[in-house]
């Protein structure tokens, strides 16, 4: 059996949520015939061809995103979570593990469903929208989390908060292999089930293709 007190942190997109809560807000304004590019843009950031950074202002650039459409997106994506994922959440807590939602998405998009899951604001990482008046003007570049990189820098912030027994990550791009690469995490678990990448498959040490899976390797 697992330790018990330990770090557990997820990402949010394709992990915790079945969608990249980003592509299905501008999906939503824009109509299904953008998919494409978009779903392009978004595994270049994830599989490490691009930047992360280049693709959130290049998905970012298709659309002028107004303060409803993300207000209605944020709704929606309420009806977006990973199924088992609220169960496996709930055990881990009980277990008494921290669990942390640590994302490369926006706040402002998903607040609500994390609610959802159980997160307090305070276990709530991502990145924030720059705003002029009721339009999105693009991101804080000052945030960590809108580059590679940020996990680990966040991770490590959240470690240090506490004495854990160990500290888990779990996700399915890129950016958070890097929280193991770079020593923030103690394990890490690359996730599968909603979108596989390659970089992070052949890469992970421990990989889950669904949520019972990953469930095995987190409580043992």
């Amino acid at each position: 059996m697992i330790s018990a007190q330990r770090l557990v942190c997820f990402d949010v997109d394709s992990t915790l949520l079945a969608v990249e809560s980003l592509d299905f807000a501008l999906v939503r304004k824009l109509g299904p015939s953008v998919r494409e590019r978009i779903d392009r843009l978004t595994s270049g950031g994830m599989n490490g061809t691009l930047s992360f950074r280049q693709s959130l202002i290049a998905r970012l650039d298709l659309a002028t995103l107004k303060r409803g459409d993300i207000a209605a997106a944020a709704i929606e994506l309420r009806e977006q979570i990973t199924p088992g994922m609220p169960e496996l959440l709930t055990a881990l807590r009980q277990r008494g593990d921290r669990v942390c939602a640590i994302s490369g998405g926006f706040a402002d998009l998903l607040r609500l469903a994390l609610r959802d899951l159980g997160f307090e604001a305070t276990d709530i990482f991502a990145n924030t929208f720059l705003w002029e008046g009721e339009t999105v003007a693009g991101i804080d570049v000052s945030n960590p989390l809108s580059d590679n990189g940020g996990k680990p820098d966040i991770l490590s912030r959240i470690g240090r908060q506490g004495d854990h027994a160990a500290i888990w990550m779990v996700g399915d791009g890129v950016t958070d292999l890097e929280t193991l690469t770079a020593g923030a995490a103690d394990h890490f678990i690359g996730f599968g089930a909603i979108a596989r990448r390659e970089a992070v498959a052949e890469r992970a040490p421990d990989y889950a293709e669904t949520v019972e899976a990953l469930a095995r390797s987190l409580l043992g």
